[in-house]
């Protein structure tokens, strides 16, 4: 009878040993991918920041009044309205009515 709770107490131990070493291992895995996800979010942080602050730079109004002083010296001119599309379809209806115009063009040549 003692040799069975020997074995029984040696089996148990041995279960313990290998699902507590299993566990620790899991639990170094989980560890090393929260580590790199910490990681990244510093850097995507980091990068938000930085560009909050090129947001603030660029859309406060010294810089805006600064940017309108410099480009007043260019001649603009308005833009015809055949040039603005609302979307994407009458841009395509716009080239294909545009090339085939060059077509015909170029025949009559």
């Amino acid at each position: 009878m003692p040799r069975v709770k020997l074995i029984i107490s040696i089996l148990i131990f041995s279960i313990l040993f290998s699902l507590t070493s299993f566990l620790k291992t899991q639990t170094r895995i989980i560890e090393k991918k929260i580590y790199k996800i910490d990681k990244k979010i510093i850097s995507i942080k980091k990068d938000l920041h930085e560009t909050q602050l090129d947001f603030f730079y660029v859309s406060s109004p010294g810089y805006i009044s600064n940017k309108i002083k410099k480009l007043d010296l260019i001649d603009y001119f308005p833009m015809d309205f055949s040039k603005i599309y609302l979307n994407y379809k009458d841009f395509t209806e716009s080239k294909r009515k545009i090339t085939v115009l060059k077509k015909d063009y170029e025949k009559k040549k």
